[in-house]
């Protein structure tokens, strides 16, 4: 079973070693943090699998797409958080980092302006989309068909 908690917060770890303001579930009912911050929702939990068996043990590959979102007061300075966490997620540290565990960066994408109507009085959102693929598996034995009648 895929822990997307814990791909979350692998990624989230690794962001937050270079840009040290929090990262939280975006539609979140917790309060929300002081500016700037970060948001994270997954768009994309079950993307493109593919499945292998080996003996008893099934292996499913699967991408996830996860959205971030910088917020503060200033513009420039949500342009620069968004811009630098996915340059950080394209480093190759980093990449090999969530790479060991379990975790690959596919692209990034979609980068860009999120303010919406509600909100941009008030403050400024900058965000984009990475894709993630991550490997799980299975180790129960499996019903297998033989032949069907």
């Amino acid at each position: 079973m895929l822990d997307y908690e814990d791909i979350i917060s692998k990624v989230n770890y690794e962001l937050r070693q270079i840009l040290p303001y929090p990262i939280v579930e975006q539609a979140s009912t917790q309060k929300q943090p002081p500016y700037p911050y970060g948001t994270y929702t997954v768009t994309s939990p079950y993307l493109n699998p593919k499945t292998y068996r080996s003996g008893d043990t099934l292996i499913e590959e699967v991408e996830i797409v996860v959205s971030y979102t910088w917020l503060s007061v200033d513009s420039f300075e949500c342009l620069n958080f968004a811009q630098r966490s996915s340059t950080l997620l394209k480093s190759i540290a980093i990449k090999q980092r969530l790479t060991d565990g379990g975790i690959t960066v596919v692209r990034i994408d979609g980068f860009g302006s999120r303010d919406n109507f509600m909100s941009i009085e008030v403050e400024r959102r900058v965000g984009f989309d990475v894709r993630l693929r991550v490997r799980h598996s299975d180790s129960r034995p499996h019903d297998v068909i033989e032949t069907v009648n």
